[in-house]
């Protein structure tokens, strides 16, 4: 499943505001990009530019797809990250690491009905508006 969503920017704070591509979509369909921009919209709140939108996204995406994963997995696999991310800064690390609990928590609540894992996403440049292209598949059982 390939979605397309549409981002503009707005005001001097670099607020995103999201516009559909394909806007006949059933009823109940939500493409991938808006799932994700919702999923991550706690990350989103607190940017204040293009490079931590993109990061913000980056990581939701991880922690969206860790989800999937068997605990220990999950576990191993976030260990990882956080270590990477927060090596140079402990306060850094505690951050990352109550981060992705936030996020795999919020993907328990809000989004457990939805198995698609994400593929591939990239955001696209369009003059003052940006594009998120997001390619997911369903997960396996």
């Amino acid at each position: 499943m390939g979605t397309m969503r549409k981002l503009r920017r707005k005001s001097s704070k670099e607020q995103y505001e999201v516009e559909s591509l394909y806007p006949d979509l059933p009823v109940g369909h939500r493409k991938m990009s808006e799932v994700l921009l919702d999923f991550a919209q706690p990350l989103l709140d607190t940017v204040d530019d293009d490079i931590a939108f993109e990061t913000a996204i980056s990581f939701a995406a991880i922690c969206w797809n860790a989800s999937f994963l068997p605990e220990k997995e999950k576990h191993k696999m976030l260990l990882k990250i956080v270590d990477e991310i927060g090596k140079s800064d402990a306060l850094t690390r505690l951050e990352v690491e109550d981060c992705a609990k936030m996020l795999l928590e919020r993907k328990k609540d809000l989004f457990a009905d939805d198995r698609r894992m994400i593929l591939k996403y990239k955001v696209v440049e369009e003059g003052d508006n940006q594009r998120l292209l997001v390619m997911s598949t369903l997960a396996k059982d």
